[in-house]
């Protein structure tokens, strides 16, 4: 130790040792603040983390009753019906329809195949769901003395389009709001997206939320 104080002590009076001691310095300096940045995103995940309590791959197991409602700039679309296994009955504009395997269909005299009717429909499929609700980010939580709990949740419009479009991109952006309502039995009642943020920065409206009301869950037969 007292060798490396006296070597210390003779780079200082060189010419070059006062540049090397500074840089050192900065070196030393900026290698701590980086060791800071990163336990403190550690630190934020797990605090993110632990106050998520909920479950939202339960929705695959069950079957509801969901109210789908789309506002995209001034026009208002809304679908009522239920799910059930894999398949979505719904009416929607006064018609019947339902979805299966990808696939959907029109009541007339018989049922016929259609183009999907359902606006932004990936935000009613329950993998799409579990994905954006786990990617976002904890801004507060509201619990009520009845045991309900309402999240407030951001989210980026980069994850946002890795998740739906699966697309990188680097814009910085306001966050994109969630609401996620659940019930003292840990069902969801609703969720709420503000996506106006991710709309425009992908050039295709001003204006996006999406609400799903769910209701009347059963088991799977």
């Amino acid at each position: 130790m007292k060798n490396a104080i006296i070597f210390l002590k003779e780079l200082y009076k060189k010419p070059y040792g006062k540049a090397v001691f500074f840089f050192g310095f900065y070196l030393i300096f900026f290698i701590v603040i980086f060791i800071i940045l990163g336990m403190g995103g550690d630190n934020k995940n797990k605090k993110n983390e632990e106050t998520k309590q909920f479950d939202i791959s339960y929705l695959e197991k069950y079957n509801y009753s969901f109210d789908y409602k789309v506002v995209l700039d001034n026009n208002t679309y809304n679908y009522v019906g239920n799910k059930n296994s894999n398949t979505y009955d719904y009416t929607y504009n006064g018609k019947e329809y339902y979805n299966e395997d990808g696939k959907s269909y029109i009541k007339l005299d018989e049922y016929v195949e259609v183009d999907n009717p359902i606006k932004f429909n990936s935000l009613l499929d329950e993998n799409m769901i579990d994905k954006i609700i786990n990617a976002a980010y904890v801004d507060s939580i509201t619990n009520y003395a009845s045991g309900d709990r309402v999240y407030n949740l951001l989210i980026s419009s980069n994850t946002l389009n890795k998740i739906i479009n699966d697309k990188d991109t680097d814009i910085d952006d306001v966050a994109n709001k969630i609401k996620l309502s659940i019930n003292s039995n840990n069902f969801i009642t609703e969720i709420s997206y503000n996506f106006d943020s991710y709309c425009k920065n992908n050039d295709s409206c001003n204006k996006l939320s999406v609400t799903i009301s769910y209701k009347e869950y059963s088991e799977r037969s």
